[in-house]
């Protein structure tokens, strides 16, 4: 990508269509910015910073962080980490700008950086134009551009946020982005040359998880490499007298492929990207009717039916209700939803086995 690359409001909105109009047009009127900073030099780099500042921001629908002045005082106001001096100096560095720009020591170092005086005007940081500055700055001095050539999503994440919350969002935002700006391109965000570790994530990682799950693992399948999934590779080491690191790598791979291989024989393990598959002469055929007998026995769906009209029925009656009575009334709406859940199932699956007969997949 070229230097001179200067973002379109078009872009933008496509890449966060509900992001506010005033946020937007100034991040195109100052996206010159960028190349100071060299995340125009090559559109990978670009993407990852957009992604990281659109989760940030909500999708560019705001720069000041959510909470009232009393939750800040609650939350910031004895942090002497972040120099404040006082109570009164949560609420007034709260997050701001693009990457929450938080805590008067902060203010004060980004402020210095740019020649600006933040400690003394604090409101300054969520002006679009001077909230990009920040972020570019934050960006270069954590070495980001690094790992967006790396395309590892995950560090990038540690490094702006401390861990790894909101990382799928973080993905979705980083996919989005490849769509626009590097069509054609699959958004894996780790290049660790085939080492997995925590917080990568992509059909890799999915494969190591159904490799342990296959073994007795209960790890989820969501190809988020998690605390979970870093435990449960933990032991599988332990037990079979590896390094217990918690990387993924070519022993663990060739030894875990091995166990799998042996424990389930059943199952085709094509690569990294394939379901695990039973054999077609093992493979019972699914019918319409079993689908529909499963959907209507699906006891969550309708849990989750009935916790949707007990929420409007809740937030309805919160008109005129003290907020201290608010707690007690969202207590009892979540009591009606679990045991609503248990009798609805147990109906809807008599109804499904009344209306749609035995299961004929069944011996």
């Amino acid at each position: 990508m070229s230097s001179s690359l200067v973002l379109t409001k078009d872009q933008l909105q496509r890449f966060c269509p509900g992001g506010r109009r005033d946020i937007l047009e100034g991040l195109v009127r100052h996206s010159y910015v960028l190349a100071d900073y060299g995340l125009t030099d090559n559109k990978l780099r670009l993407c990852h910073f957009l992604a990281q500042a659109a989760h940030e921001t909500a999708g560019f629908r705001t720069l000041v962080e959510y909470g009232s002045n009393s939750y800040f005082r609650a939350r910031y106001g004895h942090r002497r980490d972040l120099g404040n001096r006082n109570r009164a100096d949560g609420p007034r560095f709260r997050g701001r700008g693009i990457f929450q720009l938080t805590g008067r020591a902060n203010y004060r170092r980004y402020g210095k950086i740019l020649g600006i005086d933040l400690e003394a005007d604090p409101l300054l940081a969520r002006d679009p134009g001077i909230s990009l500055r920040i972020a570019c700055e934050y960006w270069r001095h954590h070495g980001l551009n690094t790992l967006a050539d790396r395309n590892n999503l995950g560090a990038i994440t540690r490094r702006i946020n401390g861990g790894l919350n909101g990382l799928r969002d973080r993905r979705r935002y980083l996919q989005r982005a490849m769509k626009i700006w590097l069509p054609g391109l699959v958004a894996s965000p780790q290049g660790n040359g085939g080492l997995l570790r925590y917080g990568d994530s992509g059909p890799a990682v999915a494969m190591l998880q159904r490799r342990l799950r296959a073994i007795g693992f209960r790890i989820a399948v969501d190809g988020l490499f998690g605390p979970r999934t870093r435990r449960a590779l933990i032991r599988f080491q332990k037990r079979n007298h590896l390094w217990p690191d918690g990387l993924f790598g070519p022993r663990s791979k060739r030894l875990l492929r091995q166990k799998t291989a042996r424990q389930r024989p059943d199952i085709h393990w094509q690569g990294p990207c394939d379901m695990p598959r039973p054999h077609s002469a093992n493979r019972p055929q699914e019918t319409n009717m079993n689908q529909w007998k499963s959907y209507l026995s699906s006891r969550t769906i309708w849990a989750n039916i009935i916790g949707f009209s007990a929420l409007i029925l809740g937030t309805l009656g919160f008109n005129g209700i003290a907020a201290s009575e608010q707690t007690q009334l969202v207590e009892q709406i979540l009591k009606l939803i679990e045991a609503g859940g248990f009798i609805s199932g147990v109906i809807f699956r008599a109804l499904a086995r009344h209306r749609l007969g035995p299961d004929t997949n069944r011996p």
